[in-house]
């Protein structure tokens, strides 16, 4: 039941996030953040977030490519 679930919980995940960082967007724009600093900041904090996945997710499947049978 739960690997059916996945992909809603997901979606239900993804849209939390989105709504968060759009209020604090706003809450950030409204204070007198410029908007060019808070891309910057958004950019950055993506990469920090995304940057171990792909450092994980690019060894293990670049090891399957180069091994040799």
């Amino acid at each position: 039941m739960f690997t059916q679930a996945k992909p809603f919980l997901a979606v239900v995940f993804l849209q939390f996030g989105l709504a968060g960082m759009d209020i604090l967007s706003k809450l950030a724009l409204d204070h007198g953040m410029s908007n060019y600093v808070l891309v910057v900041y958004r950019h950055a904090v993506a990469t920090i977030v995304v940057a171990p996945f792909a450092i994980v997710l690019d060894k293990s499947f670049s090891f399957f490519i180069c091994s040799s049978p």
